[in-house]
């Protein structure tokens, strides 16, 4: 009988997972839009000018695909929309892609845009990578298309010239995506694969780096992304801040803080290692402590090197940690310049709630990709990064620095 409940139990808590993992992992609970009139988004063009959805799509057939450059699936499943395009373009249907927060940042070193000038940068690089022939228009960032649409990672629309929605899938569906089209317009004569149009081959993802080394940390699979806010959001940073907590940070106000510091490769951006260190300073709410409150990050191999900056930090509140004002001092170093740098940022211990995952090694909870669940967060190798990665005292270095 305990076996039973116990299998039973474990079942009930999978099936929630296995459902988003289903939906493309990344969709809102009931699925994405299918019916009704085309919400009136705002968007922008691939040159930064602002346009509203309805517009865009009136009086035309429109196919909407969402994506972005960290969805390995997204980047598997695009070529079923150029050879649609290739069929139904001639017809009079107009596709986009639309550019959304990421799914998975860190991958290929991609972190979450923080001007729009920076997500065209980003759209850039997708076509040239991806080799799309299919225009792209970008989401907000404050997700408006995303949020309109209930979209995921790569979900997929299709509009009358009425503005009213006709299909709406989760994901990229090759055959649900056509016989929409075939219901609409007709069929096509003869049916254009993905081979035919000679598309770049897109490398498989690489596995991401989660250990414990002299620049880094092993985090758990339970991390949750938290919602941060740079003081200048127009000035340009080089590198990026994640912060993310653990359960019992978010749960109890007490627990761990991850800081990440990530050098932005839309701008070449790398550490200079032959300037000081970069140094942050946190800032907490009264009668919340921070341990280390302020940390210098060790050097890496070579004059200069662009892995990130992680660190452990322990939270001790009586429940309501508030916010946290960080001080990130750093050299932004690019092939043209290296000039020393401060940027502020506001971090609130709530979840930033983007449908996004570090991807292979974590994700909103339980094992994932194979994690091996809490490994790291409380465990020995845990330990050893953090005090690598803090200092006992108010001002933190790794041992390479000590």
């Amino acid at each position: 009988m305990g076996l039973r409940v116990l299998a039973v139990a474990i079942l009930m808590a999978f099936t929630p997972w296995a459902a988003a993992q289903g939906r493309g992992g990344s969709v809102p609970e009931g699925g994405v839009l299918k019916t009704g009139e085309l919400p009136d988004l705002d968007a922008f063009d691939e040159a930064g000018n602002p346009i509203k959805l309805r517009a865009l799509a009136k009086g035309k057939y429109t196919v909407l695909v969402s994506g972005c450059l960290t969805c390995p699936k997204f980047h598997q499943r695009y070529t079923a929309i150029e050879a649609a395009s290739a069929d139904y373009a001639p017809k009079g249907v107009q596709f986009f892609y639309f550019y959304k927060s990421l799914r998975h940042p860190e991958l290929g070193g991609y972190v979450e845009p923080q001007m729009m000038s920076e997500r065209l940068l980003h759209i850039a690089d997708a076509k040239e990578k991806l080799g799309t022939r299919v225009p792209w228009i970008s989401d907000t960032l404050e997700d408006s298309l995303r949020i309109g649409l209930k979209a995921g990672s790569q979900s997929v629309y299709l509009v009358s010239p009425e503005g009213q929605l006709v299909f709406g899938s989760d994901e990229i569906d090759e055959e649900a995506l056509r016989e929409a089209l075939v219901a609409a317009l007709g069929s096509v004569g003869k049916v254009t694969a993905a081979r035919d149009l000679d598309l770049p081959r897109v490398p498989r993802a690489p596995k991401m780096v989660n250990e414990d080394s002299e620049l880094g940390v092993e985090r758990p699979s339970t991390m949750t992304i938290l919602s941060i806010t740079p003081s200048d959001p127009e000035a340009t940073h080089y590198v990026k801040l994640r912060a993310e907590a653990d359960r019992d940070l978010l749960q109890t106000g007490s627990g761990r803080l991850f800081l990440g510091f990530y050098p932005d490769p839309i701008y070449d951006a790398k550490w200079n290692n032959l300037t000081p260190a970069m140094k942050y300073v946190l800032e907490t709410a009264e009668g919340v402590s921070a341990m280390p409150a302020q940390a210098t990050a060790a050097k890496g191999e070579g004059d200069s090197d662009n892995q990130p900056r992680q660190f452990w930090v322990d939270i001790k509140s009586d429940g309501k940690p508030g916010e946290a004002k960080l001080t990130l001092h750093y050299f932004g170093c690019t092939p043209t310049l290296c000039t020393a740098l401060s940027h502020e940022y506001t971090i609130a211990f709530v979840a930033e709630d983007r449908a996004a995952r570090t991807f292979g090694f974590r994700g909103g909870g339980g094992r994932q990709n194979g994690e091996r669940g809490e490994r790291g967060s409380r465990g020995e190798r845990g330990e050893r990064g953090q005090r690598r990665n803090r200092g006992e005292g108010g001002e933190g270095r790794s041992r390479r620095q000590q």
